[in-house]
């Protein structure tokens, strides 16, 4: 059988800012390949978990251990907002340089976005700034893209492109995205449900994203059902 090579493991790992630890005991292996979802409510510590991936939070206790490159999509927009779609993508690092013109135009092709090509952050939509912080992730060629909250507060026909583009990253590589978006989740990998800073739950979709598992997550009752063929989560009023 096919090994798949290890790209990050957490070991028993208290994650924080300063002496602030908001992640208790983490042990977590995300495998070469395919897609991870870091499920859970805002304020979980989703996003301190890929920070400390990426270097930006620290493990104050345990062990992380990174094997390759990782680019970071955040959710929010620091600093950038003056820049063209295309100067953006630029401040990408690829190795130990910075990436090209000609690596920028092919990933925002590939991400459908070329016609945005100079088009300031400022003028766009929050869709649209999403696509260009996961195109400037993917134009650093890392063996891992982080991509936080890629769906908060976009329309549905965005949420759908968004959702359908991480599927197709996450066939090409790998891809961890930190979401309370459980139709995500529904079609991971692996899913790494987070609550109150601790991990309550870690495996494949159908072993993970339960009913009960999701009621307890997110402390209000979900219901799952199946239409065409498809499995979706609904969080009913009464």
């Amino acid at each position: 059988m096919h090994q798949h090579k290890v790209l990050v493991e957490f070991k028993e790992a208290h994650i924080g800012y300063g002496s602030k630890i908001v992640v208790r005991g983490l042990s977590l292996t995300v495998e070469e390949g395919g897609l991870t979802v870091l499920l859970g409510p805002n304020g979980s510590g989703k996003s301190t978990i890929m920070k400390a991936i990426f270097g930006s939070a620290r493990v104050i206790k345990g062990q992380l251990i990174v094997n390759g490159s990782v680019a970071y999509a955040p959710a929010e927009l620091d600093g950038l907002v003056n820049l063209t779609v295309l100067e953006t993508v630029k401040t990408a690092r690829r190795g130990y340089r910075w990436v090209n013109d000609e690596e920028a135009k092919r990933a925002l092709r590939e991400i459908g976005i070329i016609n945005l090509a100079n088009s300031r952050l400022s003028e766009l939509s929050t869709g649209q700034k999403r696509l260009t912080m996961i195109a400037r992730a993917m134009a650093s060629g890392a063996d891992l893209i982080l991509i936080d909250e890629p769906t908060a507060n976009l329309d549905p026909g965005n949420r759908r492109r968004i959702i359908e583009l991480i599927l197709r990253l996450s066939k090409q590589g790998t891809v961890m995205v930190a979401t309370h978006d459980v139709d995500i989740a529904l079609a991971a990998k692996q899913v790494v449900m987070v609550k109150d800073g601790y991990v309550i739950g870690v495996g494949e979709p159908n072993q993970v994203v339960t009913e009960e598992k999701l009621t307890q997550l997110y402390g209000i009752r979900a219901r799952l059902i199946k239409e065409n063929n498809e499995e979706h989560v609904v969080f009913p009023l009464n």
